[in-house]
């Protein structure tokens, strides 16, 4: 698939600009997900409640 974006009859920039785009939302998307599992499935620390 990230080969077909290269091929794309798009200019050049909106290739990479594309490209970019979906790095960054995947990485944001990861970052969520492990961020809602962590506050989701948190365990209770004794000693954070001292």
């Amino acid at each position: 698939m990230l080969l077909e974006i290269f091929n794309a009859p798009i200019a050049t920039g909106a290739q990479v600009f594309l490209l970019i785009v979906c790095i960054l939302v995947g990485l944001g998307a990861g970052i969520s997900a492990m961020d809602v599992r962590n506050t989701l499935f948190k365990k209770e620390d004794p000693e954070e409640n001292s």
